[in-house]
């Protein structure tokens, strides 16, 4: 999922991928009580150490525009002030999002500048790294709305490369087939919860 947030001079990349799904999917009863309650989010800022305190609050304001899970990076050497902040969102999981925010700032940055490195983490308060499921805010909101709504036999499944999701009434294939199509044509979407 690709989005972006214009401000003054910075543009955000939103873009939405994840690295691991759970390995058996779950009923939608069971699902749900994995899932944080609510879109309350918290944020970290786990390197900032070469940001003043104004940066630091300007890069702590962002976690606002940045749906969970979701990561900031930049080059040490750059700092804040560039054409281009990789914040990545819309992720099934802290980790996914952390490697999409580095992997697009590590594409954006100027090749003698530092390495990148993360900045700024969103995650959904009361997130449990143990959980069987994690799924991105939008993820989230359509499993606890659209998706309880249906009738079973139901699936809902993810893409762990792309961050997408789909559902569907029926087998598991056409959940299958519907995230495919929302995240054009991912080949890794997974069943996560089936009822």
């Amino acid at each position: 999922m690709v989005s972006t947030l214009r401000s003054v001079a910075v543009a955000i990349i939103l873009a939405g991928s994840a690295t691991s799904v759970a390995a058996e999917s779950l009923s939608y009863k069971d699902a749900r009580r994995a899932l944080p309650k609510g879109n309350r989010t918290v944020a970290e800022l786990p390197e900032t150490s070469f940001l003043d305190e104004k940066q630091q609050a300007i890069v702590l304001s962002l976690k606002d525009t940045i749906p969970y899970f979701g990561a900031l990076a930049l080059s040490p050497d750059e700092g804040l002030f560039v054409d281009w902040l990789n914040a990545s969102a819309q992720h099934h999981s802290i980790d996914a999002a952390r490697a999409a925010a580095l992997k697009h700032c590590e594409a954006n940055r100027k090749k003698s500048s530092a390495k990148c490195v993360v900045v700024l983490e969103v995650s959904p308060k009361g997130a449990k790294p143990e959980a069987p499921l994690s799924l991105s805010a939008e993820a989230a909101e359509s499993l606890r709305g659209e998706y309880r709504k249906l009738k079973a036999p139901k699936a809902f499944a993810i893409s762990p490369s792309q961050g997408t999701f789909g559902f569907a009434g029926g087998d598991g294939a056409r959940a299958l087939s519907a995230c495919a199509k929302s995240g054009g044509g991912a080949k890794d979407c997974t069943v996560v919860v089936a009822d």
